[in-house]
């Protein structure tokens, strides 16, 4: 379960930012999460919990924003959201192109908030 420690990463970032502006309890962390980053977002929330419970950070929360898979296609331009799970190949709405699209959004794994105190 690689979750672990991507939480695991998470936190540590957190704390070093947390320490940055003389904060020591992490209250709040959110992070996004797109559908071909290969991260299992309940694995992660599970994993997060775990390394926060018994420490100066239990009861913070981990907030998940699941970003789609957002693609063009290089044949006809069109920009849409692929319905399909990843591995699948979703055909463009506009021109029927399976092969050749360019990933917009839904490989990110990022922090985007960081709230302590």
């Amino acid at each position: 379960m690689h979750e672990l420690a991507l939480a695991q990463g998470m936190l540590d970032i957190a704390e070093e930012e947390l320490a940055r502006h003389n904060c020591t309890h992490l209250k709040l962390l959110r992070v996004q999460v797109g559908a071909m980053s290969g991260v299992v977002p309940d694995c992660l929330d599970f994993a997060f919990t775990s390394l926060v419970q018994g420490t100066k950070h239990d009861g913070a929360r981990l907030e998940i924003e699941k970003i789609p898979l957002s693609l063009q296609c290089i044949m006809c331009g069109t920009k849409f959201v692929a319905e399909h799970g990843p591995g699948e190949l979703p055909a463009c709405p506009h021109c029927g192109e399976v092969f050749g699209h360019k990933v917009l959004a839904g490989r990110e794994m990022q922090i985007v908030w960081i709230e302590g105190d």
